[in-house]
């Protein structure tokens, strides 16, 4: 019994010390079985003393030049593995054979040129980051059959090309970054047997065309990031499949027209889900899509202010969104036909009277009529009045670009089928309260762009009404008497007017709200109740405003919210809990503030897919940067434009990147 007892013992001793045990230089947390080795004078990987049972290895930082797996047989249950920006320049053959659990390896910022063939190929691998090294070349055979990797990144690398073989064995892939690197053309099958893919990021690359079967096989894409490239032309069914895409970026190429049809099967994109800003379009007839596309599509479109006309030289600069059918050479419906066709169609005017009459356009308008209804654009700068003879079929009537200056309900009596009415730039001053009373079926009321101060109680009572916009106006005050209680409102924006705060009991009215833009105001709080029956929420702009505070529980109540733009405010401090009842966040933009430190917490327990920018923030680099610091330096791939997230003070580190500090820089 005794003897039993002893080895009981030395069995407990020697677990107990394989658990207490930790390297020289690193920090052991045994509860979770994590092992963290942060900026300290490493040279060799730390073999030593590394507790048995270690399932996640930080080394991050250090001048450690290669890894084995000699060094690896010491953490047998090994699931992820970091080394992040330390010098690796080669490593092992069979560098995971002796970790068969290893589920996560991280090499991001290191000096590897070369991989082994078949070194991915011993472990049981979901994410491969390979992330900011000088990779030129890769082999097939380095990534086993059947993988069962689904994120790979191999960003920030000089890779000229990639093997489609190596792509075919990605058969569970969900995520692949490519981009910052020097591809030139991705062979026409390549993305063939990912079909499970939802993220692909070619941005940054040499990319001057695109097959146009390229993305037959990947209808689960959501995200697709094509800017910063050389392309000139879009195949006209390269998007066709795509029915779940969310976000396309097409920003930064050399496109000067798109064909036809391109945009049409994008049924899923989010608002502001399509960036084609800082492309050379030529504004011509070619342009035609396009500019239509944009008129109905507004709200898809990122920043459709800056989708600009780079020729002829007399629309330089112009929006595209804000350009008449005379300025792009458009023929009106009557013109576009051939003599001989307008003959034949005055000979059988005769025989069809009645289809005839209901095929009026007014003067100075252009109308279109589809089996929904008629189509009526009047964007003509000699339009002074509101347009007489409208079919009485009309569903869509937009107005732009005129000095109509004034509407009554008796305008639109005329067309009482009307779903969509724009008014754009149109120099309108006031409405009357009932100018929408016979238009009872009207879903989409847009009113950018014109001079409007006030607007009257219960103009916008209709139950119908789903989209208002009312962007960049002269609008000093949100009234919550615009509204009925319940509306049904889904999308409202009032950015770019004078609000200076905007009522609890006004955005009360909104229950159904799913985006709200009230950014290029003056709000300089938002009361601590406002959001607060917000519940369908999913996009809120506050960017460009004067707010100095947020209240802790200010979100507490929007917990469907997945985009949060609070950029170019003067915000000094955030609650640590700021977001924590925010689990669906995907994007948050707090660069442009006065922010000197981040409160420990703040971004913990974000989705894989979540992205931030903290650019041009004074932040100061002190010991309480510590928690900014530590997350940066882990979730850099979350990170947009980390390389100018540096600091303002001390003085000695000023113009730093904060990620690239030290413990003993920081003080710690």
């Amino acid at each position: 019994m005794n003897t039993w007892r002893v080895l009981v013992f030395l069995c407990f001793t020697c677990l107990y010390h394989g658990a207490l045990s930790c390297p020289a230089l690193c920090q052991c947390y045994s509860q979770r079985a994590e092992v963290v080795c942060n900026e300290v004078p490493l040279t060799e990987f730390p073999s030593e003393n590394l507790p048995k049972n270690t399932t996640l290895l930080t080394i991050q930082f250090t001048n450690i030049t290669s890894i084995s797996e000699h060094h690896l047989n010491a953490v047998p249950l090994l699931q992820g593995l970091h080394l992040y920006s330390n010098n690796l320049q080669n490593i092992s053959d069979h560098l995971l054979r002796g970790v068969p659990h290893l589920n996560t390896l991280d090499l991001t910022g290191n000096k590897l040129s070369h991989l082994p063939v078949g070194v991915f190929t011993h472990a049981p691998l979901h994410s491969l980051v390979l992330k900011n090294n000088v990779i030129s070349k890769l082999d097939a055979p380095m990534i086993p059959i059947k993988s069962r990797l689904t994120w790979l990144d191999l960003s920030g690398n000089n890779l000229a090309s990639v093997p489609t073989v190596l792509l075919q064995k990605l058969l569970h892939l969900e995520n692949l970054d490519l981009s910052r690197n020097h591809l030139e053309k991705i062979p026409a099958n390549s993305l063939k047997a990912v079909s499970k893919l939802e993220r692909l990021n070619l941005m940054d690359n040499n990319i001057s065309s695109i097959d146009a079967s390229m993305f037959h096989s990947t209808q689960n894409l959501t995200y697709l990031f094509l800017s910063r490239n050389r392309l000139k032309k879009l195949p006209v069914n390269l998007l066709h499949n795509l029915h779940q895409l969310k976000s396309l970026h097409l920003d930064d190429n050399q496109l000067s027209h798109i064909p036809p049809g391109l945009l049409d099967h994008l049924s899923s994109l989010d608002e502001q889900g399509l960036d084609l800003s800082s492309n050379p379009w030529l504004c011509n007839k070619e342009l035609e899509y396009l500019w239509r596309w944009i008129q109905k599509n507004k709200e898809k479109l990122f920043l459709p202010v800056t989708i600009t006309c780079a020729r002829p030289q007399s629309l330089v600069g112009r929006p595209i969104m804000s350009l008449t059918e005379s300025e792009l050479n458009l023929q009106s419906y009557g013109s576009a036909m051939g003599l001989w066709l307008l003959l034949a169609f005055v000979a059988l005017a005769e025989c069809h009277y009645q289809r005839r009459s209901i095929r009026v356009c007014p003067h100075l308008c252009s109308c279109s009529f589809p089996a929904s209804g008629a189509d009526v654009v009047c964007s003509e700068h000699a339009v002074m009045v509101f347009p007489d003879g409208l079919p009485n079929n009309t569903t869509r009537l937009s107005i732009q670009s005129t000095n109509l200056s004034s509407i009554v309900a008796q305008n639109l009596s005329a067309v009482p089928n009307l779903r969509s009415l724009q008014l754009y730039h149109t120099n309108l001053d006031n409405l009357p309260a009932d100018v929408l009373r016979d238009v009872t079926q009207l879903e989409s009321l847009d009113l950018t762009g014109n001079r409007l101060d006030c607007l009257p109680p219960t103009i916008f009572i209709h139950n119908s009404l789903r989209s208002l916009v009312l962007k960049s106006n002269l609008i000093e005050k949100a009234d919550a008497e615009w509204f009925s209680d319940n509306s049904s409102l889904t999308f409202l924006d009032l950015s770019g007017n004078h609000l200076t705060s905007i009522p609890s009991r006004f955005l009360h009215k909104l229950p159904l709200v799913k985006m709200l833009d009230l950014s290029f105001n003056n709000l300089e709080e938002l009361q601590p109740d406002a959001l607060k029956f917000l519940h369908h929420l999913e996009s809120l702009n506050l960017a460009s405003n004067r707010l100095m505070t947020l209240k802790p529980d200010i979100f507490k109540h929007n917990v469907k919210l997945s985009q949060l733009f609070l950029q170019e405010n003067q915000l000094r401090k955030l609650p640590a809990n700021l977001l924590h009842s925010l689990p669906n966040l995907e994007l948050l933009l707090l660069n442009q503030n006065q922010l000197e430190h981040l409160p420990s917490g703040l971004l913990e327990e974000r989705k894989s897919s979540f992205k931030v920018i903290l650019t041009q923030n004074p932040w100061v680099c002190d010991k309480k940067i510590e928690y900014l610091w530590r997350w940066l330096s882990v979730h850099s791939q979350a990170v947009w434009f980390q390389e100018e997230v540096t600091c303002a003070k001390p003085q000695v580190l000023k113009h730093r990147q904060v990620v690239s500090l030290t413990d003993s820089e920081l003080g710690l």
